[in-house]
């Protein structure tokens, strides 16, 4: 026999807090931050940081329609979906509108680069400079190692922009839904007359 004031164990479902709803000041500093949040990454990002509350929207509605509710990491994997689709729609409308000689001119150029070091480093008369600036020429030249030194930075360059507009979007969208529903997306509503102990 158990007593009111010892807890009860979740029954196994993921646990979800329940909050009360907040007062008109919490919700209005909530709706103030998000604007600036929002505005301001919308300024960085080129309106990329708008797309990560729709993320948040759509995974929510989806986990939703399957009588769960999505938790707040739930919320931040979204944003980041919705900045990663973002990304690469951009990704691919520019390189649709390169020029198809674009690639072999950067790798002209960047042999040239390539080729006026090597002869600064050759004037110094180092032994070892030269040896780098050969291999560095090699590297350059060659179209595959080209191709994948600019995947490799292409890739790493997309997944900060994700990781960050998505993070600054998900902000504004979770301080947007604290100012819109008194509480934090990703928990529920505290019933008339219980306590905050949570949602199993």
């Amino acid at each position: 026999m158990t007593t009111p004031f010892e807890p009860v164990a979740p029954t196994g479902a993921p646990f979800v807090p329940v909050e009360p709803e907040a007062g008109t000041g919490a919700r209005v500093a909530a709706a103030l931050g998000a604007v600036i949040v929002l505005l301001g990454g919308a300024i960085f990002s080129l309106g990329i940081v708008f797309f990560a509350p729709l993320g948040m929207l759509i995974g929510a509605a989806i986990w939703r329609k399957r009588g769960r509710v999505l938790s707040m990491v739930g919320h931040w994997l979204a944003a980041l979906i919705g900045a990663a689709v973002v990304i690469a729609a951009y990704a691919a409308v520019t390189a649709a509108f390169v020029p198809a000689g674009s690639f072999d001119q950067m790798r002209h150029t960047m042999d040239s680069a390539t080729t006026a070091a090597a002869a600064a480093q050759s004037a110094r008369g180092t032994q070892v400079d030269s040896a780098a600036a050969r291999a560095a020429r090699r590297a350059t030249s060659s179209p595959r190692g080209m191709a994948v030194a600019l995947a490799y930075g292409f890739g790493f360059a997309g997944i900060f922009a994700v990781a960050f507009f998505g993070t600054v979007g998900w902000i504004g969208g979770m301080l947007l839904g604290f100012a819109i529903k008194g509480r934090w997306p990703g928990s529920v509503p505290l019933p008339s007359g219980g306590y905050p102990v949570g949602h199993a």
